[in-house]
């Protein structure tokens, strides 16, 4: 089974002036992560998202950028979501049917303190102990962090990316939507592919588009690194 390749070219069509990066297998086999045994875990598994929430931190952490997921559709572009001066977004899951539960970090500059303390925390848990990937590396243990540190960090509201919740929540308002979140694993759109297949799908669903030039710009300037 092919990935969804015209759910992903979407972003690259919306977005031409943006680098563009596709994390595959060969990527995964080809790097060593801080997280490395917790990623192997989850792949061991079989619950790819939190691998894939793993390995959006390091990409983050390493690179910086926005990142996509494969099962979302761009519907406008997102520059203008970006302030020069921020450097660290993300977006309510939604806010009426599980609180203030956010998506994992959407978009970092590299080097961000606050990714760094996710990866830290995150590398010292046991994997025979590791949880389901929402409370664990997702939307949970990212608004508890949140909570905990309190960085300074843009949540955007839910329909930007997000208009449509899993539990069939729809956004009814006149905000501009940005993409449509189709929650492919949740509503187990990979359920019919072969194990190897589904894990290059997800690895391949976290990709990564790399900020706009102002924001790479200004990553380099505060933290010093990244391409």
């Amino acid at each position: 089974m092919e990935p969804p390749r015209e759910w992903m070219q979407t972003w690259k069509d919306l977005h031409p002036d943006w680098d563009y990066t596709l994390y595959d297998n060969d990527f995964l086999a080809s790097e060593q992560f801080e997280t490395q045994a917790q990623i192997d875990e989850y792949i061991k598994r079989g619950s790819y998202a939190g691998a894939a929430d793993l390995l959006r931190y390091e990409i983050l952490y390493k690179y910086g950028g926005y990142v996509a997921a494969a099962d979302s559709i761009c519907r406008h572009p997102n520059d203008e979501l970006f302030d020069d001066d921020q450097s660290l977004y993300t977006v309510y899951e939604n806010e009426f049917v599980r609180g203030h539960l956010v998506s994992p970090i959407a978009a970092a500059a590299p080097n961000h303190s606050f990714i760094r303390l996710l990866i830290d925390r995150l590398k010292q848990v046991d994997p025979a102990d590791l949880e389901e990937p929402w409370k664990q590396t997702g939307n949970l243990f990212v608004a508890e962090m949140i909570e905990e540190h309190q960085p300074d960090i843009v949540i955007w509201p839910s329909h930007y990316l997000i208009p449509i919740h899993y539990t069939g929540r729809i956004y009814r308002g006149t905000g501009k939507v940005y993409a449509n979140q189709l929650f492919g694993n949740t509503k187990k759109l990979y359920e019919a592919k072969s194990e190897k297949t589904r894990l290059v799908e997800w690895m391949r669903a976290r990709y990564q588009n790399r900020v706009r030039k102002k924001l790479k710009a200004k990553a380099r300037k505060a933290f010093g690194a990244g391409k």
